[in-house]
């Protein structure tokens, strides 16, 4: 018996990995349809902002350093998950891009975009969290979300979504009733 399997359903053998894939997606895309792709966009620059400071700030070493915390590599992801809170407060508060969040999007719009930031965020995720953590995951999953190709489509695909739709407007989801 494989110990990675959690349970059977309808005799198809499922994962731990897969259960927390797919309750990661599954939370993303009802947050993106609760919010709406034009305020969904403050997670996605937020994000995008968390993980500049973290990866890029010498302070962030410093600070591990002073606080005596600089040999756990947990504390990558700690700070990353703070400064995003912090960065997502600021930015949902922000007046400009209130103004900005007047659309919702179409259905559509809104289902890619949730899969496209849930990616995201578990590829930023998966990169700073402890390398030997990657050892747990399936091979399919360490080169869809943390390769330097993976990381790569993640980081780039909500920016050329949103770029492809543009300030598209007209038909929001909530318009069909």
């Amino acid at each position: 018996m494989n110990p990675t399997v959690a349970f059977v359903v309808a005799g198809i053998a499922v994962t731990w990995e897969v259960i927390l894939l797919g309750g990661f997606l599954l939370a993303g895309i009802i947050y993106g349809f609760i919010v709406g792709r034009d305020r969904a966009v403050t997670v996605l620059l937020a994000s995008y902002v968390s993980l500049a400071i973290v990866t890029n700030a010498p302070i962030i070493g410093r600070l591990n350093v002073s606080l005596g915390v600089s040999k756990n590599p947990w504390y990558t992801l700690l700070w990353f998950l703070g400064i995003f809170f912090i960065v997502f407060l600021i930015l949902w508060r922000s007046a400009l891009l209130r103004s900005l969040a007047n659309s919702r999007g179409k259905w559509w719009e809104i289902l890619i975009f949730s899969v496209l930031q849930s990616g995201l965020f578990l590829s930023i995720g998966l990169y700073l969290i402890p390398p030997e953590m990657l050892n747990a995951l399936s091979f399919v999953t360490v080169q869809t979300f943390t390769d330097e190709t993976g990381r790569s489509f993640w980081l780039l695909a909500p920016l050329v979504f949103l770029a492809i739709l543009g300030g598209s407007g007209g038909d929001d989801y909530e318009d069909l009733d």
